[in-house]
């Protein structure tokens, strides 16, 4: 921990696919949320989520901040930026 400041937790998660139809149909992808961080949330009456992507993923509580305000703070923090742009 950097003195002073508390860092976000850090997890890998895997992604689930789901497949519909007999072969023929779509397929569905799934990542599920830390149970203590969708506990919380749903606490707070949130559920759903902004998901921000390119090649890396973040998300945001919808209904405590505005796509106007990410897209502001995206503006703000072009590391950020250049983080979620980078080929994988």
């Amino acid at each position: 921990m950097i003195k002073g400041v508390e860092l976000p937790k850090i997890e890998l998660r895997k992604i689930s696919e789901n497949k519909h139809g007999n072969g023929d149909g779509y397929a569905q992808y799934v990542l599920t949320l830390p149970k203590e961080f969708a506990k919380r949330l749903k606490s707070k009456g949130i559920h759903n989520l902004y998901i921000i992507y390119d090649n890396a993923l973040m998300a945001f509580p919808a209904g405590q901040i505005t796509e106007q305000e990410i897209i502001a703070f995206l503006k703000a923090h072009p590391e950020i930026e250049k983080l979620l742009s980078r080929h994988v």
